[in-house]
């Protein structure tokens, strides 16, 4: 049996926090799952064996009460009304009368798709990442998120947001392009 003060728990909360809250841009909802996160933790702490840090350790478990937030979460359709809006005003945005890119669809791809650890190491341009996520409809930032940042598979990224794993891949496309236009739209520009 582990010794571990709850202490030794709580000095993770915000970090598990600012983890939550990024996924799912709701202070509440993230503090319910800091709560869930921790209490899960302390329960299992039998089972934390050490092999990773308690850190890790808690990371995980929150990674998993967030997918379960994701599953359990049920979209109104007056929701899904508005992101079918609002994707189709950002396509229309993208596209002119002739059907060619007002955007360079290239932009700031290779930016988003370089190793994670380069574009966070830069604040300024993660913080503007992190904006122009937030700005995404709910289900695409889910999407995008799990897949990407999280590094789920498709088909268990699609699943938590609720939606196919077909469509998973032109959601995904339709999220890194509205990321480059954000990005785009505030001058960001991918570091060669």
């Amino acid at each position: 049996m582990n010794n571990i003060p709850i202490e030794d728990l709580m000095q993770h909360a915000d970090r598990l926090y600012q983890f939550a809250l990024s996924r799912v841009k709701d202070h509440h909802v993230a503090e319910d799952l800091v709560q869930d996160c921790l209490s899960a933790g302390w329960q299992g702490i039998d089972r934390f064996n050490a092999s990773s840090s308690l850190s890790t350790w808690l990371g995980g478990i929150m990674k998993f009460k967030i997918i379960d937030h994701f599953r359990r979460s049920e979209r109104s359709p007056s929701d899904q009304c508005q992101d079918a809006c609002d994707e189709r005003d950002t396509l229309d945005t993208l596209f002119d009368a002739h059907g060619s890119w007002r955007v360079d669809p290239n932009y700031g791809l290779k930016m988003l798709t370089d190793a994670p650890d380069q574009a966070a190491s830069q604040n300024e341009l993660f913080d503007w990442i992190s904006r122009c996520l937030k700005k995404l409809p709910e289900r695409l930032h889910v999407l995008f998120t799990l897949r990407e940042v999280d590094g789920l598979d498709v088909a268990s990224a699609a699943a938590a947001a609720g939606v196919t794993t077909g469509s998973a891949g032109v959601l995904l496309t339709r999220s890194r392009q509205k990321l480059r236009a954000c990005l785009q739209s505030h001058g960001i520009t991918p570091q060669p």
